[in-house]
């Protein structure tokens, strides 16, 4: 069985999962942890004492030239370290989001096929019950043809913005740097319906505002709708400034023929039916860690197709894109074809 000697950029949450699911595998070694934050790098040492450790990615990527790189350091850092990774030969496993803008994941992209390394977007969701058996369902056929669909990302992140909250992570509320909750979070959501439905989108029409956390340097609330080219539209709800967790849901698919909903499928004159849920549960600290780690090793091992390659992520980036320039314009805006 081939070892691969990972380089983990990003010791918080997505960093510590992915490093620990890559261990249980047995596919991995942890060689590297890399993180400004010496007290995150500290603790994940203690899980992974035989690891090199530093806090600059460029000079511990060029000492150690690991076969992986994971990259979960601060969404705006990814596109930097991801090209740098490529540029030595690393395959890459990107957490969610790719990039904050679609030139720069396209940077990726380029760098990934001219050293023909394998680069996967970690939208973990896909890897959660019961949105990748719904998502199954609808592209199987099940609901009939879909013509409308909705997610939402409901959070509150006063915690992980304020210095005062347990969860406090002071990149995500940099003046510099903010990060957008539309696409920080938004992307699950999003991800999801592009995954489901399979047909570009062809316009973007958003609204957003900062209401809810005045000490958060960017918008707090989004609403945004979609239109794709085979017909179907699509609405996403993303608020990180409400009070509560889990109001609404990642994704619910209306078809013509059923409708799924909170893992149950509803037909007409037939009892709705709870969808199947998998043999194995793949999730890690409520994203599924457990399932996309372990297809990317084999995708690595030559066993599968890469599941989300980084055009994939690139195509949730260029609609959040649209958003943006929809929030400005205040009409609807077309999408980059990535």
């Amino acid at each position: 069985m081939k070892q691969y000697e990972l380089l983990i950029s990003g010791c918080g949450g997505a960093g510590t999962h992915v490093a620990r699911a890559a261990a249980a595998d047995g596919r991995a070694t942890i060689a590297g942890l890399c993180d400004p934050s010496t007290g995150a790098l500290e603790i994940l040492h203690e899980e992974f004492p035989g690891a090199e450790t530093g806090c600059d990615f460029q000079e511990l990527l060029a000492r150690m030239r690991p076969d992986v790189a994971v990259i979960a350091c601060p969404d705006h850092l990814h596109a930097d370290q991801a090209v740098a990774a490529a540029e030595t030969g690393c395959h890459l496993l990107i957490e969610k989001p790719l990039a904050t803008t679609v030139s720069d994941a396209r940077r990726i992209i380029d760098a990934a096929e001219s050293r023909r390394i394998i680069a996967m977007t970690d939208h973990t969701m896909r890897y959660v019950y019961p949105f990748r058996q719904m998502s199954e369902l609808a592209r199987a056929g099940t609901v009939g043809r879909i013509f409308y669909l909705q997610g939402d990302y409901v959070h509150d992140m006063w915690s992980y913005y304020t210095p005062d909250g347990g969860d406090y992570t002071p990149w995500r509320a940099d003046r510099g740097h903010p990060q957008n909750i539309l696409l920080g979070g938004g992307c699950h959501p999003i991800d999801l319906i592009l995954w489901t439905v399979g047909s570009p989108v062809a316009e973007v029409s958003c609204y957003a505002n900062k209401l809810s956390i005045p000490e958060f340097p960017s918008d707090d609330c989004y609403l945004l709708t979609m239109r794709f080219e085979n017909g179907a539209i699509a609405k996403v709800h993303v608020t990180s400034g409400c009070s509560g967790h889990g109001m609404g849901d990642f994704l619910e698919i209306y078809g013509t023929a059923g409708t799924l909903s909170k893992g149950v499928l509803y037909r007409r004159n037939t009892e709705p039916e709870e969808v199947r849920r998998p043999a194995k549960d793949t999730v890690i600290g409520s994203h599924g860690w457990g399932g996309s780690v372990t297809d990317f090793l084999d995708t690595l091992d030559g066993k599968m197709e890469n599941p989300i390659p980084a055009v994939e992520g690139a195509r949730t980036v260029a609609v959040f894109e649209a958003a943006l320039r929809s929030i400005r314009s205040r009409r609807s805006e077309p999408v980059e074809i990535v």
